[in-house]
């Protein structure tokens, strides 16, 4: 249980890093940086959300439960330490980003966030078969688009809420983006079935 615990965590404080990064850098430079985040989760085998909600058999998947928590409090570490190095430019990329969300319903985060599921799953399946390519692409690919990922929105939600800006919306936005991060990343194997290969 303990190194469930801290892989979980750790997963969410590789992701708050990669989310640092974006505010810092911003557009499609930043977008291609953010991908360190999800290498680095594949390196390290943490337990990422995303990462497992479409590989874990279906009678494991109440783990992905305390899994999603504990990745969103790894950011929460990451966002306290962030708090230290965040700037004016880092700020408007995030009030940017906190408008998007802001401005679309719960069902548009929930829908969107499917998108980034599905293109999750394929980097990871990507690098079980021995290629980062859907890695590297994918990730941008989702950022530039503005697709929620439950994990790095939980980074910019805390880095919000750690300069004082907490609204009630952003709780329900996570969950939408938690919801249609899962169905996304099972759109895979359910669509490939016996060809897709988890092995």
């Amino acid at each position: 249980m303990n190194r469930f615990i801290s892989l979980s965590l750790f997963a969410g404080l590789l992701i708050g890093i990669a989310g640092l990064v974006f505010l810092h850098v911003g557009g499609l430079g930043g977008a291609v940086l953010f991908a360190f985040g999800l290498m680095s989760v594949t390196i390290t085998k943490t337990l990422l959300f995303t990462g497992w909600a479409g590989y874990l058999p279906y009678k494991e998947s109440a783990q992905l439960v305390p899994m999603v928590v504990l990745n969103a409090l790894g950011c929460l570490i990451m966002a306290y330490i962030a708090s230290f190095s965040i700037n004016e430019n880092a700020l408007s990329t995030l009030h940017t980003i906190m408008a998007a969300r802001e401005a679309a319903s719960w069902y548009g985060i929930m829908v969107m966030s499917v998108g980034t599921g599905i293109i999750v799953s394929l980097a990871i399946y990507g690098v079980r078969k021995g290629t980062y390519l859907p890695l590297l692409y994918g990730v941008p690919v989702f950022i530039m688009c503005g697709l929620p990922h439950s994990i790095a929105d939980a980074f910019y939600y805390w880095t919000a809420i750690l300069n004082g800006e907490f609204e009630v919306w952003m709780l329900t936005a996570w969950l939408m983006s938690v919801v249609g991060n899962y169905i996304g990343c099972n759109f895979p194997r359910w669509f490939m079935g016996d060809k897709f290969e988890i092995a």
